[in-house]
């Protein structure tokens, strides 16, 4: 069994790992979502559909990141979740 400020070290790295895959994941979900909005936005553009494409891919970010932490507690082990 691991001490106590051994596990909270362990847990918070393992956090910050989470949390900077789920940033990365969400940032390709935005572009990816850019993309297709854009692309299937009415041509010329203008700018309400250029910023509404912006707004709603950038609810991706924070999405990704809570996946991210979501599963890392989900694949936390045993001896590091807390009684």
């Amino acid at each position: 069994m691991r001490t106590k400020p051994d596990a909270d070290a362990e847990i918070k790295a393992r956090k910050a790992v989470a949390g900077k895959f789920g940033f990365t994941l969400g940032c390709i979900a935005a572009a990816a979502a850019v993309g297709v909005n854009l692309y299937r936005a009415p041509k010329p553009l203008a700018l309400a559909p250029v910023l509404l494409a912006l707004l709603m891919a950038a609810l991706n970010v924070p999405f990704g990141i809570g996946i991210g932490l979501m599963g890392e507690w989900l694949t936390r082990p045993d001896e590091l979740k807390r009684k």
